[in-house]
């Protein structure tokens, strides 16, 4: 029996173009604030990268910004548009433009740089199986929100706008949409960086994690290179 083919889409914005991680900068500049992004999004390429060259399973960047898909940084994978509008009209848009050639989408944040190559694994694993009923993925955040979300179906527009983001039940709410519809994986719950103190938390997350990638360790070398003064 043929595996189900699946995609994964990599959330990322772009330096330049758009404004990001507004709230990490307020701690420790703008500048800084960019670089963790790209060293973290790095991370979770490798950890995509890994996955995919042992499935089938196809890897995307989902870029904020149009004008920024053939930016250098995203040159790795093939990038796609997220879209325009807030954050569910934007996951629906990615749902949609890849649901229509593949069997499965995972999502993923490109904050959590500690993700784990096995957690990644479970979720295509879990996703690439035939079976009666439709099968879900959530990593849950330890703020409420979600880090990866997976579905065997396209979720429809309203689902995505039915759930309230960067809130404390955002991923609570997520779970509603699908609860009734099939099979849902749940994977350990991981930090995603938006201030200076999940910085200090991700790095004792990664006592989680079997073994890092060159890639991850750059970034955890990178954050002790701070020299935070964590309250």
């Amino acid at each position: 029996m043929v595996p189900r083919q699946g995609a994964i889409a990599i959330f990322v914005k772009t330096p330049g173009y758009s404004p990001l991680k507004t709230r990490l900068a307020e701690s420790i500049g703008q500048f800084q604030a960019e670089q963790f992004h790209q060293h973290s999004a790095k991370a979770v390429e490798a950890v995509v990268r890994v996955v995919s060259e042992q499935g089938p399973v196809a890897p995307f960047w989902a870029v904020a910004e149009e004008a920024a898909r053939s930016d250098p940084l995203w040159k790795q994978f093939p990038a796609i548009s997220q879209g325009t509008g807030d954050l569910g009209s934007r996951l629906s848009h990615v749902n949609q433009t890849l649901s229509a050639k593949y069997d499965y989408v995972i999502f993923l944040g490109a904050d959590a740089p500690q993700l784990s190559v096995k957690f990644l694994e479970k979720a295509v694993e879990h996703l690439s199986e035939i079976t009666d009923r439709p099968r879900f993925v959530i990593g849950s955040a330890s703020d409420g929100g979600f880090y990866l979300f997976g579905s065997q179906i396209c979720l429809t527009r309203e689902a995505w706008l039915n759930v309230p983001y960067s809130d404390s039940n955002t991923v609570e709410k997520l779970r509603e949409q699908i609860q009734d519809r099939g099979e849902i994986l749940e994977l350990p719950v991981l930090t995603d960086v938006d201030t200076v103190h999940e910085l200090e938390t991700i790095q004792r997350q990664v006592d989680v994690v079997d073994s890092l990638l060159p890639e991850q360790l750059e970034v955890f070398e990178w954050i002790q290179k701070l020299d935070i003064q964590y309250p």
